[in-house]
């Protein structure tokens, strides 16, 4: 079995990177591992989605996965999801792309620009395809997230993503990576952990090490399960 793990940086999958066999550095960004039975290569995209899309657009020219994992950290929008703790990503959305109109954002969609429910959105929504009933997978909270290029720390604007679209948590490349796995029919999860809460900018409330912790253990988890 041929897996991906995509990520933004380095350090969001060193812990993981250690308890594997490395074989070969790819290229810039993409390094292969053994696992027993599994054959993983890494992949570092940097943050953003235009660096997901094309570095995962490139990735999936050249080789074929039976699954591809993206693993990072996000910010939560709900205090009930602690610091640390890891989630499946059942639904994401681009919360950017769109219009701004006096104080308020309209999305591709409500400007009728895209089809709500053209391939691969549902009603502009991008969903998971499974959790491929692995007890590793199906343990873990499921959540809702949206995609922003940009992050917020505005309490007014911060309220307005969060009630305009319905959400838990926010990553800078989760959409782009949904958008193009489906695009691609490769099937896919995404595994986060959360490292802070979408607030004013408080540092020192952040908690990226226990969230990086626990997110290698959970995706080593799922690696097991596969095996």
């Amino acid at each position: 079995m041929k897996i991906l793990i995509v990520t933004a940086t380095n350090k969001e999958v060193k812990e993981l990177r250690d308890k594997l066999d490395f074989v070969a550095q790819l290229n810039e960004n993409l390094s292969s591992y053994h696992m027993g039975i599994l054959d993983i290569d890494i992949l570092v995209t940097g943050h953003g989605s235009v660096f997901m899309t094309y570095q995962l657009l490139k990735t999936f020219s050249i080789f074929n996965y039976d699954l591809a994992i993206n693993a990072g950290i996000a910010g939560s929008f709900d205090y009930f999801l602690e610091l640390g703790v890891i989630v499946n990503v059942i639904q994401d959305q681009f919360a950017d792309l769109g219009f701004e109109d006096k104080n308020s954002f309209f999305t591709l969609s409500e400007k009728e620009m895209l089809q709500e429910d053209s391939f691969p959105f549902t009603g502009e929504v991008l969903r998971s395809i499974g959790t491929f009933e692995l007890s590793s997978v199906d343990s873990l909270v499921t959540v809702k997230s949206i995609t922003l290029n940009t992050m917020h720390e505005k309490i007014e604007n911060i309220q307005k993503i969060k009630s305009k679209f319905n959400c838990d948590i926010v990553t800078m490349e989760g959409a782009a990576f949904f958008y193009v796995c489906l695009m691609e029919n490769i099937p896919f999860l995404q595994i986060r952990a959360i490292s802070y809460f979408v607030e004013l900018r408080k540092v020192e409330n952040w908690n990226i090490s226990l969230a990086i912790k626990n997110l290698n253990n959970a995706v080593f988890n799922i690696l097991m399960s596969l095996q």
